[in-house]
C-alpha cells in the first residue's frame, strides 16, 4: 500500500513538472510573438489577419504605406479590394 502511494505522488510530482513546463513554453512564445509585433519584426495581414515575418512576406506598396501579406492569394484579394474601392470613388 505504502508504495503504491509513493508511486502515486511520484507520478502527480513529474505530470505537474511537465505541464509547468509546457505552460512556460506557451507563455514564452507568445511573449516573443508580442516583443516581435512591438519591434516591428512580424506585421499583420490585412486581409486575413495573420501575423507574418517582414522578410519573408509578400508586400504591396499603396501610396505611402506598405502591407505585408501571409501568402500570394492574400495579397491578389487585397489587390482587388484596392481597385473595386477606387472605381467607387470615380
Amino acid at each position: 500500500m505504502f508504495k503504491i502511494l509513493i508511486f502515486g505522488i511520484a507520478a502527480y510530482a513529474l505530470y505537474r513538472l511537465f505541464m509547468n513546463d509546457k505552460r512556460k513554453n506557451i507563455e514564452k512564445s507568445e511573449n516573443d510573438e508580442a516583443k516581435k509585433v512591438a519591434d516591428g519584426i512580424l506585421v499583420r495581414d490585412p486581409v486575413c489577419g495573420v501575423y507574418v515575418e517582414k522578410e519573408n512576406s509578400f508586400s504591396v506598396r499603396n501610396g505611402d504605406v506598405v502591407e505585408y501579406f501571409c501568402s500570394d492569394d492574400c495579397r491578389q484579394k487585397y489587390i482587388k479590394q484596392v481597385q473595386e474601392q477606387q472605381k467607387i470613388q470615380e
